[in-house]
């Protein structure tokens, strides 16, 4: 006896696309609004290393051209993948019933 079909989580590409890039733009948003804080000259902390003050100089720099490609390309995804959702869904049960086939 053959068990049920596996489901797949996401059978739409476009839905994967759209989860990366949304991924991606919370951890630019996040890093965008940290980074003023830590290229901020304060004496009475510990100065971060040179990594941390390279990227927040990068996303200083860069970060609203960059979070405007990710929402660009989110906004693109989101409506690819709300269009060929037909095509990716799985065929409904009553629907395969009524088919001779």
């Amino acid at each position: 006896m053959a068990g049920p079909p596996r489901r797949e989580v996401f059978s739409n590409p476009f839905f994967v696309i759209l989860l990366g890039t949304s991924t991606l733009f919370v951890l630019t948003a996040l890093g965008y609004l940290v980074s003023p804080y830590v290229l901020m000259p304060d004496p009475a902390r510990r100065q971060p290393g040179a990594a941390s003050r390279a990227l927040a100089d990068w996303l200083d720099r860069n970060g609203p051209l960059t979070l405007a490609i990710e929402f660009l390309v989110m906004l693109l995804a989101g409506i690819l993948a709300m269009a060929t959702d037909p095509w990716f869904a799985p065929r409904s049960k009553s629907k395969q019933r009524q088919d001779p086939s």
